[in-house]
């Protein structure tokens, strides 16, 4: 049996219970994606107050870390942060006169979703197969586009209304995401991964059974896990927030994590998902609203896509070779608008419009959720959720400068913006061919293998683990079962 045929069969043999983890166990993203859509409009308003809200936003976003970090268990986390965002909700929704408490209300969303991004991530990539690593890790990101497709389309519906329901219907149907988070948490089994950790291991194999199936090996795989937590045990006793720069190894995973996380912000998401309508409306384009219903469409179809091609075509390559593609985008849109909106023709406002959603289409289908992928398989066991947590930092850090930056450089410069988002990916190319390996079909063991082992980043394709891979796990479960 060839790797690509035990890959197929391990995926149509998994139980439900693991595509519970992948849909469920991103709700709270959808919230995210959900709070962002709406209220990027006014974010990216030039009034005064803003700039104190962009400030509360980022202290928040550091205690989101810190809140998730200090909680024991990642199910606990994911608990605590439907609490939050429902008292959130609630106190938006209410909000009559009173502009403070609609702030504080927005703010609490806010913090509900920092933990989401801390979280989710580093749970999801430990509960994985192999084979579905790169699925389940996009799916964060797929759920991001889902929340702002159906935030969008509410905003869109509501447009005729007068009344301050015109903003409280997206507030109110919100409440969804976190009772669904609600009704599904009870059934997400604990990471077997963390399970270890703790000394839990009959709960580790429990878990594991539940997740691969009633005749995986799951004995042998929480012993191979304990080994390899034995073998980080004084790494993990020393595991502050400092080893992920002072220790050679953790420097260089934190350096991918966070660059890739920088890089994803810094190409222009930001400006395509919140400034698209400013851009749209210089070059005389109508329709604003709804073009915003179609980019998150446009969104939601690129990460399903992406979460089939993910575990085929691997990382390294689809990113490097989509950042490239990314640019020319950019430049393409560049020089259309370079002569200003009165210099364009029809035709050139199409082609910019196109070039536009080609590049969300294609951002959505590789950095978006790549991204993402790389953040649940990078990080070291000895400070996985704190490594996730910077790379949250790292894209949120970013986005904050753009989001902050943008509206002013697009006033002076119009649609030659997407230059300098152009030139950002280009970087975003070298970046990736220095520091990103293939990790493609590997176990989390194997990458931290091939870490502590210090190969060169383009070796890890074809470089032989000493650490056994999912495919002689699942060879010794097909083995079982004949035999039973």
């Amino acid at each position: 049996m060839t790797q690509t045929e035990a890959s197929g069969s391990s995926v149509r043999n998994l139980p439900w219970l693991i595509w519970v983890v992948v849909i469920f166990g991103s709700i709270s993203s959808a919230g995210f994606g959900f709070d962002q859509a709406w209220w990027a409009s006014l974010m990216s308003s030039p009034h005064h107050w803003g700039r104190g809200l962009v400030t509360l936003e980022l202290s928040l976003e550091f205690s989101a870390d810190r809140l998730s970090m200090s909680c024991s268990e990642e199910k606990k986390a994911l608990w605590i942060q439907t609490v939050i965002v429902t008292i959130g909700i609630i106190i938006e929704s209410t909000c009559k006169a009173s502009y403070a408490q609609f702030i504080v209300g927005k703010l609490i969303v806010y913090l509900g979703g920092g933990i989401a991004t801390s979280i989710i991530p580093a749970y999801q990539g430990e509960c994985a197969p192999t084979s579905l690593r790169g699925l389940m890790s996009g799916t964060y990101n797929a759920f991001l586009m889902i929340g702002g497709l159906v935030a969008a389309l509410i905003v869109y519906l509501c447009r005729q209304i007068s009344s301050d329901w015109a903003w409280r219907v997206v507030v109110v149907a919100q409440i969804a995401i976190p009772v669904a988070g609600w009704v599904s948490l009870p059934f997400l089994p604990e990471s077997p991964h963390w399970l270890v950790s703790r000394g839990r291991l009959d709960e580790a194999v429990v878990a594991l059974r539940r997740l691969r199936g009633p005749f995986f090996p799951a004995e042998a795989e929480v012993v191979a896990l304990q080994q390899h937590f034995q073998r980080q045990r004084e790494r993990l006793a020393s595991a502050t927030w400092a080893v992920c720069f002072t220790d050679p190894v953790n420097r260089r995973r934190t350096l991918i994590c966070v660059g890739a996380q920088i890089f994803q912000q810094a190409q222009g998401i930001s400006f395509v998902a919140n400034y698209q309508a400013v851009f749209l409306q210089q070059i005389g384009f109508k329709e604003v609203l709804l073009m915003s219903v179609v980019v998150y469409v446009i969104g939601v179809v690129a990460n399903l896509i992406s979460m089939v091609t993910t575990d085929m075509l691997g990382r390294r390559n689809v990113l490097m070779c989509s950042a490239l593609f990314l640019g020319a985008c950019m430049f393409i849109i560049g020089g259309l608008t370079a002569g200003g909106p009165t210099d364009m023709s029809y035709t050139m406002q199409v082609t910019a419009v196109v070039m536009l959603m080609l590049w969300f289409f294609a951002f959505q289908v590789t950095w978006g959720p790549l991204t993402w992928v790389l953040t649940a398989e990078v990080p070291p066991s000895q400070v996985r959720e704190k490594t996730v947590a910077l790379s949250g930092m790292g894209a949120y850090v970013t986005g904050l400068v753009i989001v902050f930056v943008n509206p002013y450089t697009q006033a002076d410069i119009g649609g030659q913006v997407a230059f300098v988002y152009g030139a950002l990916s280009i970087v975003s190319f070298v970046f990736a061919w220095f520091f990103i390996p293939e990790m493609r079909q590997r176990t989390l063991e194997q990458i931290d293998e091939m870490f502590q082992d210090g190969l060169a980043t383009r070796s890890f394709k074809s470089h032989i683990c000493r650490s056994p891979g999912e495919t002689a796990v699942k060879e010794e479960s097909d083995e079982f079962v004949e035999n039973a």
